[in-house]
């Protein structure tokens, strides 16, 4: 029988293979799905990278150098050198009378075997800086305080009239008037300052000789000057401080208390008024070693100058009238005007070496330092104080313990610089060399204090004092002399500054020989091309107004009153200037100068002591209430010509009180 089994089970097979690829298709579709690979995340961006930039910078600029020496390094075709480099140690040989204690310089050979000895170069070591420090300190004040106790009025004040201060500052700073006193800018600035304090110098010493109060010193400066006369040693500023300024109020513990029980007629009190002890100082120390050698060789000319200008100038003539006229010979006038001035030159020559006996040593060769064009070092202090401290009391008594304080200012301007700079054996200058130190100190005080009574106020009997003032100006000045200058270059000296004008190294053979030069095997030389200006120059001013006024009254309120112990001090102000320049850069050696050896020094101490006309003990009447109660300065200002102009300043009271409240 025939069937047809087969071809339906075929049929079958094929839709069951065909379902079962289906589904293994449909899983492999999955799989990938499910297997796909993550795209790539972005790449995080990072911060903004922010560069300042300064459109104004500046680059410095290096030094010319006329050549570059190279020498390429020995080649061979085959392997090494021929002859490598080689050191050798010389034996002691005797050159000219003299042993060679030095190690010969290396010699270098070419890949050629043709040895060649390499004499050095310039030494490109730095080259001293020029330095110009330009320093101003100023300070200025105004501290005019009124105080009024009570209800009366002031008696004959003439307030803000400071004709006096600005004469009496005018005729101080005239003696040093005639010296420039203008910061030099260029190299060609510098030599007209140095040539018109010169000028200066010759035309004060003509002028100024035989004025009273001033001497004027102009050779022989040396040593310690104090107000016009030379003495061995100078005085210390502790012993000559005011009394007031030395007084210091120590804190001291409490170890109990004591309770006291007092009625009206057991009252005293104290009437205590400090309107002066004003202290002004300036200080400043100056160490200068800009262009330091031990020896020194100028082509052109040597100029140095040393001045010091000191002046005080001080009125001091109080008024005592009513209860105070009994003071009038008891308050004599003890103003201390002091002006010292020091000069040290350093003049010692350098000391030669102890003789061993070994040969004296004697310069091989040299190591150069070049400087191209001009050299200048300057420093220059300015310092000034300004105070006006005119007070005005009226002060009246009534059985209570008072303090009063409307003076005690202190200003203070100081400053210390060093210029440093690296020494050498040697130092070799194209042209000529300026050296100055210039010192200029002035103080001035107006102390025309007023003191008058009223009311019922009778003989003052209290602690007073109204003087006692210090002006001080102390000056030193250490410097190199011109003894160890010679006038004349020898010749290895003038052969060595035209070979290294001309751009040649080589030591002259006269330095072998040179007995200044013992000693020093290698010398380190600094050359310059241009000129060299070293100039130094201090200027301390002090300016104080501390004309006083006060008016004593005692209340009948309380008859204790009359029993007040008064203590007033309206002086001991101190006005201090100190200054010292060390100028230790042209060394203590032989030194020479193709042209001329100049040196202008000038000392010039004054003291003017000014005497204001019409302070009397006399019996003046009070001025009405109304007008004082306001002070106007129209009504109570004198009546005054014209007047030297001061730096003062518009407004001559303040209505700050003491700055701080009266309990």
């Amino acid at each position: 029988m025939l069937g047809f089994g087969d071809h339906i089970s075929e049929s079958i097979t094929h839709f069951i293979g065909y379902f079962s690829t289906s589904i293994e298709a449909m899983k492999m579709r999955l799989e990938y799905r499910e297997f796909k690979a993550a795209p790539d995340a972005p790449q995080p961006h990072g911060e903004i990278l922010a560069v300042e930039t300064d459109p104004q910078m500046q680059l410095a600029l290096g030094g010319f150098t006329p050549d570059v020496n190279y020498l390429p390094a020995p080649w061979a075709p085959l392997g090494s050198a021929v002859l490598p480099w080689v050191n050798v140690e010389p034996i002691d040989v005797q050159l000219h009378g003299h042993n060679l204690h030095h190690k010969a310089a290396p010699i270098h050979s070419s890949g050629l075997g043709n040895g060649q000895s390499l004499e050095q170069g310039p030494f490109n070591r730095p080259a001293p800086p020029e330095t110009s420090m330009v320093l101003q300190q100023t300070s200025h004040m105004q501290d005019n305080d009124i105080i009024v106790m009570g209800d009366h009025s002031a008696v004959g004040l003439l307030w803000g009239d400071n004709s006096g201060l600005a004469a009496l500052s005018v005729d101080a700073l005239l003696f040093s008037d005639s010296f420039s006193h203008e910061v030099p800018e260029t190299g060609a600035g510098m030599a007209e300052f140095f040539n018109q304090q010169r000028a200066s110098m010759g035309s004060a010493g003509d002028t100024l000789t035989g004025s009273p109060g001033t001497t004027v010193v102009t050779s022989s400066l040396e040593g310690t000057y104090l107000n016009g006369s030379k003495v061995s040693a100078a005085p210390l500023l502790d012993d000559y401080k005011p009394a007031q300024l030395d007084t210091t109020n120590s804190p001291v513990a409490a170890t109990g208390h004591q309770t006291m029980v007092i009625n009206g007629s057991d009252i005293v009190g104290t009437v205590t008024l400090e309107a002066g002890s004003n202290i002004l100082v300036n200080e400043v120390v100056l160490n200068n070693t800009g262009t330091s050698g031990a020896h020194f060789a100028v082509a052109g000319n040597y100029y140095n100058i040393n001045a010091i200008i000191q002046t005080n100038a001080y009125s001091d003539s109080d008024s005592f009238s009513n209860g105070f006229a009994g003071q009038q010979q008891l308050s004599q006038p003890s103003t201390n005007a002091m002006n010292i001035a020091n000069f040290i030159s350093h003049t010692g020559q350098v000391q030669m070496p102890a003789a061993t006996g070994e040969a004296p040593i004697f310069p091989q060769n040299w190591q150069v330092t070049v400087m191209n064009g001009d050299l200048m070092q300057m420093n220059w202090i300015s310092q000034y104080n300004f105070l006006s401290d005119n007070d005005a009391h009226v002060l009246t008594s009534t059985g209570s313990y008072t303090t009063i304080t409307t003076g005690s200012n202190g200003m203070l301007n100081t400053a210390s610089f060093a210029n440093l700079c690296s020494s050498y054996d040697l130092v070799i200058i194209g042209g000529h060399l300026y050296s100055g130190n210039l010192i200029f100190q002035t103080n001035v005080l107006f102390d025309n204090d007023t003191l008058t009574s009223g009311g019922g106020a009778g003989a003052y009997s209290g602690k007073l004092s109204t003087s006692d003032n210090l002006l001080w100006n102390s000056a030193s000045i250490q410097s190199g002399g011109v003894s160890n200058w010679a006038t004349g270059l020898p010749d290895h000296y003038r052969e060595a500054i035209d070979g290294l004008a001309s751009g040649n190294f080589r030591m002259p053979d006269g330095f072998h020989t040179d007995l200044a030069l013992q000693g020093i095997a290698g010398l380190k030389l600094l050359y310059i091309s241009g000129n060299v200006y070293d100039l130094n120059y201090i200027s301390q001013t002090n300016i104080l107004g501390d004309s006083d006024y006060v008016a004593q009254y005692e209340d009948a309120l309380l008859a204790a009153s009359h029993d007040t112990v008064w203590d007033i001090s309206t002086g001991s102000n101190a006005l201090i200037n100190i200054a010292t320049i060390a100028d230790a850069g042209h060394g203590n050696g032989t030194s020479y100068a193709g042209g001329g050896v100049y040196s202008d020094s000038i000392l010039i101490q004054a003291e003017i002591i000014a005497k204001q006309p019409g302070h009397e003990a006399v019996q003046v009447q009070p001025l009405a209430n109304e007008v004082v109660a306001f002070l106007d300065d129209d009504a109570v200002q004198p009546q005054t010509t014209d007047h030297a102009p001061i730096h003062l300043s518009d407004t001559t009271h303040s209505v700050d009180v003491m700055q701080t409240a009266l309990a």
